[in-house]
């Protein structure tokens, strides 16, 4: 009884993690580029953001990769803001389906203490 009990939460916890919320925001870097950055929500930005785009640059449609799977952005309607650039949905690269949309959250600054670098959270996307 408790294998199947076992095997049941591992099930859950794989779903959970392939239909994960992707964050986006920016990377800030004292004295350097800023970034945009995507990471898998829940798991800490400091540690396991990867870089979109330079936060001057257009944050859609450009790929990414993030825990082995290529994503991008579309449907940008404030595209020339940098940061600001409010992402509509997120796409896979290798079919582009739809992975999910998204949508603005309170902005939330993320503190990577010893790190060379803190997040701004500002969207979730799935």
């Amino acid at each position: 009884m408790h294998f199947t009990s076992s095997i049941a939460q591992a099930i859950l916890c794989l779903s959970v993690t392939v239909n994960a919320s992707i964050a986006i925001g920016n990377q800030i870097r004292e004295g350097k580029s800023h970034f945009n950055v995507a990471w898998v929500e829940g798991v800490s930005p400091c540690q396991g953001d990867v870089e979109i785009a330079l936060e001057s640059s257009k944050l859609c449609n450009q790929n990414f990769q993030l825990n082995g799977e290529s994503y991008y952005l579309v449907g940008c309607t404030d595209p020339n803001t940098g940061y600001a650039q409010k992402p509509q949905r997120l796409r896979r690269v290798k079919d582009n389906s739809l992975y999910g949309t998204c949508a603005p959250v309170s902005k939330k600054t993320i503190n990577c203490k010893g790190s060379t670098h803190d997040v701004v959270k500002r969207y979730i996307c799935g």
